[in-house]
C-alpha cells in the first residue's frame, strides 16, 4: 500500500453488500466482454509484480475465474472471480474489508467492470461455500493461462481445470474459517461503543454498523452451509 490513508478511502468507496459480491452493472454482460476483462486484469497483475521489489509490494498471488463462466452461457449477469492474496488468514476472514485486497482490487480496476469480486488469503483454498466451483486463469509464476483463456471463449470446458472440493475438504474448511470469523466477530463487538473505535471506523460509505454487519452475516452464512453440510 502507498499510505494508510490511500487504504481507508477505498475501502470507504465499497458499500455493504460489495465484499460478497460487488457489481455495478445489473444490465448482464456478453461471454467475450467478461474474458476480454479476465485478460485486462491479468495482464496488469503482470505488470504489477514489479511493485515487489519497492515498499508499496504487490501479494497478489492467484487469480480464479467463478460462477456463470464456467458454464457455456453466451451471457451472464456479471463475470466473477476470486483474488489469492499472501495475507495471514486471520487478517481476511470471509466478507471483512482488508485494505490491501481493496488496494489490489482498485489497482485491478475492478471498480470499473462487470466482475463481481471477493479476495481469499492464499493459505486457504480459493473455494468456499459461496463460490465452489474455481479456475485459476493467473498466478504470479506464470502469468496469464491462454489455455484457459481459450478454452473459456470456445465454451470447450473440458479443457478447464476446475477444482471443486468434496463435501468433506468443504465441512473441514468452513470450520476453521468458522473459528477465525468468531474471533473476527468479537474484535468488533468488544469495542463497538467505544467512541474511539467508532470514530476510526465511520466515514464515507463506512460505519460502524457496516462493519457488524460483514462479520455477523460471515458468521451466520458459514454456520448456516455447515449446518447443511453435516
Amino acid at each position: 500500500m502507498s499510505t494508510q490513508a490511500d487504504a481507508e478511502r477505498l475501502i470507504r468507496r465499497r458499500t455493504v453488500m460489495d465484499c460478497a459480491w460487488p457489481t455495478d452493472h445489473d444490465d448482464g454482460v456478453k461471454r467475450a466482454t467478461a474474458i476480454r476483462h479476465l485478460v485486462e486484469m491479468a495482464t496488469t497483475a503482470s505488470k504489477n509484480l514489479r511493485l515487489r521489489s519497492t515498499d508499496s509490494g504487490w501479494p497478489l498471488e492467484e487469480l480464479w475465474v467463478t460462477g456463470d463462466l464456467l458454464s457455456s452461457v453466451a451471457e451472464l449477469d456479471a463475470g466473477a472471480v476470486v483474488l489469492t492474496v499472501d495475507v495471514p488468514t486471520t487478517e481476511m476472514p470471509w466478507l471483512a474489508l482488508h485494505p490491501t485486497g481493496e488496494w489490489i482490487g482498485d489497482q485491478l480496476g475492478l471498480g470499473k467492470r462487470p466482475i463481481r469480486w471477493c479476495y481469499r488469503p492464499l493459505a486457504w483454498p480459493p473455494w468456499n461455500h459461496e463460490h465452489r466451483r474455481v479456475a485459476r486463469f493467473w498466478d504470479a509464476a506464470n502469468g496469464l493461462d491462454d489455455a484457459v483463456i481459450d478454452a473459456l471463449r470456445s465454451r470447450d470446458l473440458n479443457r478447464v481445470h476446475v477444482v471443486e472440493p468434496t463435501d468433506d475438504e468443504l465441512i473441514e474448511q468452513l470450520r476453521s474459517e468458522l473459528v477465525i470469523s468468531g474471533l473476527h466477530l468479537r474484535t468488533i463487538l468488544d469495542p463497538y461503543w467505544d467512541h474511539d473505535w467508532r470514530r476510526a471506523h465511520k466515514g464515507y460509505d463506512e460505519t460502524p454498523e457496516d462493519h457488524l454487519w460483514r462479520a455477523a452475516t460471515a458468521f451466520v452464512d458459514i454456520d448456516e452451509a455447515l449446518r447443511q453440510l453435516t
